[in-house]
């Protein structure tokens, strides 16, 4: 008998042990971002502002001279703004609307953005989305490219390539909920 009342106990105490931990994991999942399956899409919606750090060659053909380029803004000439978005796939503008952008989000958490700029550049970000104090924040890989030409086409001669690698981070001016 005296076996039969320890053995539950032992079984309630092991019961009430893993009820407890699954309960904090539950409650702390909004914490960490995860919905019930385990899978975060943050709200991208808005304005973001960042800085990059690269190496930059003004131009290509030219592989004496490059630069390296440390806290520049990541869009010159205005922020990047997400305007839409549906589940993992989103859309914006940079450079003042000079430039569009697409981009995802995969299930890790890993985000993707092509930046186009109508008159001359083309820019790649790979990186992360990190929360931080409530904020969000995209860290990456930053790969630009770009075709300069002095006179416009179809009749322009001299062209200037440039290209740069780096990393940089966007941070989101609203706080996410």
């Amino acid at each position: 008998m005296r076996n039969k009342v320890k053995a539950f106990i032992v079984v309630v105490g092991v019961l009430l042990v893993v009820t407890a931990i699954s309960l904090i994991i539950i409650s702390r999942a909004s914490l960490y971002g995860q919905t019930g399956r385990g899978s975060w899409i943050p709200d991208l919606i808005g304005e973001w502002v960042g800085k990059a750090t690269a190496y930059y060659y003004p131009d290509v053909t030219d592989q004496s001279t490059f630069e390296y380029l440390d806290g520049v803004d990541f869009s010159d000439k205005g922020n990047v703004i997400i305007t839409e978005q549906t589940g993992r796939v989103f859309a914006g503008s940079y450079e003042g609307d000079k430039g569009t952008l697409t981009g995802v989000i995969l299930q890790d958490g890993t985000v993707s953005i092509q930046f186009f700029e109508l008159s001359e550049n083309r820019m790649f970000f790979t990186g992360k989305i990190r929360r931080s104090r409530g904020t969000l924040q995209l860290e990456g890989y930053v790969h630009v490219f770009g075709d300069f030409h002095d006179i416009p086409w179809p009749f322009f001669e001299e062209v200037a390539r440039n290209m740069a690698t780096g990393y940089g981070r966007l941070t989101k001016l609203t706080k996410q909920d």
